[in-house]
């Protein structure tokens, strides 16, 4: 993918830049970036595997000063990521339109190649926004399709998302008449301090069987304040904190979830020593819990990362997964390659 892009920055070289083939490359940015690794699994079969997790390409293109547009594609698993459109009116006030990440928490919009840990986002972020349950955008990847109103104030002392999405998430239409509200204030105390709530007022919808002259959700049978048409009240809370220095970064979160009659909320906390020895190495741990209507799990990790380059990284991690009133968990060491440009 490295070479590909190289190549296509070589042939836009050779192209006159007067020309409107050449105007355009001018104002088109790829970026994009592959990772692979081998990993193990104590529970799993089979235990071992290699696997490649994510290819991603992203073309940003700049039609006009203040109007930009975006589309990123997942090759891996041939989908369409993002698309979107955004117009800047000023620092203050920016407006986007489109297929993209909805602004809910500090760790759902970060992207894949910078986060810390090889699994990416918490188990609360994970099942709460990011898809992995049949009650919040199943495998979205935390991407939503709407509009988002943001932008920030004294430098970026203090930010803001104000956004209308249909809920039903990644390349799928709307599920249900009604419309997520999300809303995100991002508060920097100090400029290595982000303080930072969001919230997420909507209506899910769930597919609904009719069994012995009812009508249940049969994968999700516990939520039971639910209409006949599948749809059901749900809300999302986050808080949170970022610290961001030169040898230090931590980060952590709560968030609380109701979907009809049913609760479920977690937290996590990540943190990495940068620099240790040598330039571009880490050492990271990390903590997250997550508390279900079905079950309660405890996570606990540990690694290294090394940046050999600006964007590529080797890493290695030990996990250590357990369910609360279960003697004994799972445990797993992961590898991964990042290569990024």
């Amino acid at each position: 993918m490295v070479l590909l892009a190289g190549g296509s920055s070589a042939s836009a070289l050779s192209i006159d830049s007067t020309s409107i083939v050449g105007k355009i490359l001018q104002r088109v940015k790829f970026s994009g970036y592959a990772m692979a690794g081998w990993e193990y699994h104590q529970n799993n079969e089979p235990e071992n595997q290699f696997a490649v997790n994510k290819i991603i390409l992203t073309a940003n293109v700049k039609v006009i000063p203040k109007l930009n547009a975006q589309v990123m594609f997942d090759f891996k698993n041939f989908a369409l990521q993002e698309l979107w459109a955004s117009y800047a009116f000023c620092p203050e006030i920016n407006v986007k339109l489109g297929q993209f990440k909805t602004p809910f928490s500090i760790e759902s919009p970060i992207s894949p190649s910078i986060l810390e840990m090889i699994p990416c986002v918490s188990l609360v972020t994970n099942r709460l926004i990011c898809g992995d349950s049949p009650l919040m955008m199943r495998g979205g990847g935390g991407r939503d399709i709407g509009i988002t109103l943001y932008g920030s104030f004294f430098g970026d002392r203090l930010s803001y998302d104000l956004a209308v999405m249909n809920g039903a998430g990644r390349n799928r239409r709307d599920d249900n008449k009604q419309k997520d509200f999300v809303a995100r204030l991002g508060v920097k105390p100090l400029e290595c301090l982000l303080l930072s709530g969001s919230a997420i007022l909507g209506t899910g919808n769930v597919e609904m069987n009719l069994v012995d002259d009812k009508y249940i959700c049969l994968e999700v049978p516990e939520l039971t304040d639910v209409k006949r048409n599948g749809n059901f009240t749900r809300r999302r809370y986050a808080a949170g904190a970022q610290l961001k220095t030169r040898r230090f970064d931590a980060r952590g979160e709560w968030m609380w979830a109701k979907d009809g009659n049913l609760n479920s909320d977690g937290c996590y906390v990540t943190a990495a020593v940068k620099d240790v020895a040598t330039h571009g190495l880490d050492f990271l741990v990390s903590f997250d819990h997550y508390n279900s209507y079905r079950d309660s799990q405890n996570r606990y990790s540990a690694g290294v990362q090394y940046w050999f380059l600006k964007k590529c990284r080797i890493q290695l991690g030990y996990y250590y997964k357990k369910w609360c009133g279960y003697s004994g968990g799972e445990s797993s060491v992961l590898t991964q390659l990042q290569l990024a440009f």
